[in-house]
């Protein structure tokens, strides 16, 4: 297993426990994996952070909990930026361990690698326009997918991501997912698929 060493500085989770009367909306990015690779994910995260598990399925998160939108506009904006995309693949290569200060909880999260750039890039054209005003600058973007949750560190620390079936794990990322978190359930909004040819 090739984990890192946990960091100093908190990547921002988009399922911390807010109020349930806040409406939040997020951009999603569905990796399509093989099927034996998705099962497996799908078996690790349902093990090691059920809640989070039933909500939503595995995802590197875009845009992060706008509360101060016309939201409209906003999916307009993202239909925009996906026509101008074209799908790529995404690799998994590492795992590490971070803290989140929010929720107070530690995460066991897969880091990117191949794709990375694009979803970095994807990331900051989603936030051109209004919804800039609720970037958090102070924490630098860092693609990755949570597969495990808990607020005792030394659980994370114990599991194993061999049962994943070993790094690096291939997918792909063909659209944006636009989906609202209210009342403790998250609602599809809209699949937007990339427009440009590969």
């Amino acid at each position: 297993m090739t984990r890192l060493p946990e960091r100093s500085q908190p990547i921002v989770d988009p399922w911390c426990r807010f109020p349930h009367f806040v409406v939040m909306i997020y951009v999603l990015a569905y990796p399509q994996f093989e099927p034996s690779v998705a099962e497996r994910i799908r078996r690790f995260r349902t093990e090691n952070e059920p809640a989070r598990a039933e909500l939503v399925p595995p995802h590197v998160t875009l845009v992060f909990g706008l509360t101060n939108i016309r939201l409209q506009e906003f999916q307009e904006h993202c239909e925009a930026v996906a026509s101008r995309s074209s799908q790529f693949e995404i690799s998994f290569v590492s795992d590490e361990i971070t803290h989140d200060p929010f929720e107070k909880t530690h995460k066991l999260l897969l880091v990117s690698s191949t794709g990375s750039s694009l979803l970095a890039a994807l990331h900051d054209q989603l936030y051109d326009g209004a919804q800039r005003a609720e970037r958090k600058d102070d924490i630098p973007y860092r693609p990755h997918m949570t597969v495990a949750t808990n607020p005792d560190r030394t659980i994370i620390e114990r599991l194993e991501t061999s049962s994943l079936g070993g790094f690096p794990l291939l997918g792909t990322i063909r659209a944006l997912e636009v989906v609202k978190l209210e009342n403790g359930r998250l609602h599809h909004l809209r699949t937007t698929p990339f427009g440009k040819s590969g």
